[in-house]
């Protein structure tokens, strides 16, 4: 059995009080409405007698006697009964009396030519049908008022649980996904309205947290996992010399090493940050050439030949940093172990070559792990396993192989359609 929410059961609340509320308040009105009415008709059948009166006594010369048997006019030769009196005092004109025994008179002046005056007094018991029938009225009205309670109290359990429905909704899906690494998706995020505007916002607002902290998880894990053979290369370094002058090849490993890991940490902050995930378009030739000429002194150094064959209009949509720390590794990798002072970069349909020599075939599947080295590199084994984890955080696809001699890496961009669905 499902389980009515709280929220649910205020609103359910919220509206059954209310229109209990209006149903006394209809109740009051209807009834006061109906004395007004009862009153108005006797009062006006009151006043047509005392019209009549008038209108006979300046003929004829005397007042006649009502036509009304509950009416009677009280005039000088019929003294009028002292309570009655009471009631209407000299400069009143009309009035009302109710005596102890359950009778109701009204009262209303009557003038004559001679400007004497007389009282004609109506005893309207029989007349007030309201105030007879108060007690069945009320058993009508309260009878009235419950049946109309209960529909509205069924009518408000349907409407709140059709109204709160997209809320409890949202919040089950928010309570079943807090635990959940994947993406969040919540329910009504393509509603055009307030549920689904919050909907949205918590979906991307969830899943910004959950990309920040697996990002931080990442930089975490990847730190203490590749600085480890580059801390333990620099401890050696400079224990062994505390005894004896470092050599001219132990300086250069220690700048090497040194020179890995800025890159490494430039590259893992670079991931590590939310703006670094944000695309924008670009050209991808003048990119490239920056970045070759980044490398300019080495390139001068081992003459090395460059073959750029880009187009000149080739725009993609990245991050321009992450890019450029990318190309930076894999022209650094080519400039380290190519057989051969030679770099082609090519592009085709939506792919990206580095082609350079090498003299023997490599394992292409364990160079994009962690930690792997080339025999003779002097690296600390982080480069591919770090272009690896830039192109997961741009979309693409990277991949590597070895024939004739020659090793190419290959960089497999996006399409338009995928970039849009990301975006949207």
């Amino acid at each position: 059995m499902r389980r009515t929410s709280k929220l649910q059961k205020k609103v359910f609340a919220i509206f059954g009080s209310f229109t209990l509320l209006l149903c006394l308040v209809f109740f009051a009105i209807c009834l006061l409405a109906a004395y007004v009415i009862e009153d108005h008709i006797v009062d006006n059948l009151l006043e047509g007698e005392v019209r009549y009166i008038e209108q006979q006594a300046q003929i004829t010369g005397f007042p006649p006697e009502p036509r009304l048997p509950y009416l009677k006019l009280y005039s000088k030769g019929q003294p009028i009964p002292l309570q009655l009196r009471s009631a209407l005092p000299d400069h009143a004109e009309k009035a009302e009396w109710f005596s102890d025994s359950d009778h109701h008179f009204h009262l209303q002046r009557v003038h004559f030519p001679d400007n004497s005056s007389a009282i004609l007094a109506a005893e309207v018991s029989e007349l007030i049908t309201v105030t007879r029938q108060s007690a069945r009225l009320l058993w009508l009205f309260g009878s009235a008022c419950a049946f109309t309670v209960l529909l509205a109290l069924y009518c408000a359990y349907g409407i709140s649980r059709k109204t709160i429905a997209p809320v409890i909704a949202l919040a089950e899906a928010v309570k079943q996904q807090r635990s959940c690494d994947a993406q969040v998706s919540l329910p009504h995020s393509g509603d055009k309205d307030e549920i689904g505007y919050l909907a949205y916002t918590l979906e991307s607002t969830i899943n910004q947290l959950k990309q920040a902290l697996q990002r931080e998880a990442e930089f975490t894990r990847d730190t203490s996992h590749e600085f480890r053979t580059a801390l333990t290369i620099l401890k050696g370094t400079l224990t062994l010399s505390q005894n004896r002058t470092m050599t001219a090849s132990e300086k250069t490993e220690l700048l090497q090493t040194v020179t890995g890991m800025e890159e490494t940490v430039m590259t893992l902050l670079a991931l590590a940050r939310s703006e670094s995930l944000q695309p924008e378009p670009f050209w991808l030739r003048p990119l490239l050439e920056e970045r070759l000429l980044k490398q300019h002194q080495i390139l001068i150094h081992k003459n090395f030949q460059i073959q750029l064959e880009v187009e000149s209009d080739r725009e993609i949509l990245a991050n321009r940093h992450l890019v450029s720390l990318l190309f930076d590794n894999l022209i650094g990798n080519a400039l380290q172990h190519a057989s051969r002072a030679e770099l082609r970069i090519h592009t085709k349909r939506s792919a990206i070559f580095f082609e350079n020599p090498i003299e023997t075939a490599l394992d292409t599947k364990k160079t994009l792990l962690s930690g792997q080295k080339r025999e003779g590199s002097k690296g600390i084994g982080q480069g591919l396993f770090l272009a690896t984890r830039i192109c997961t955080a741009l979309g693409w696809t990277i991949a590597l192989q070895c024939q004739q001699n020659t090793y190419q890496c290959e960089l497999r961009l996006r399409t338009e359609r995928s970039i849009q669905q990301s975006i949207c």
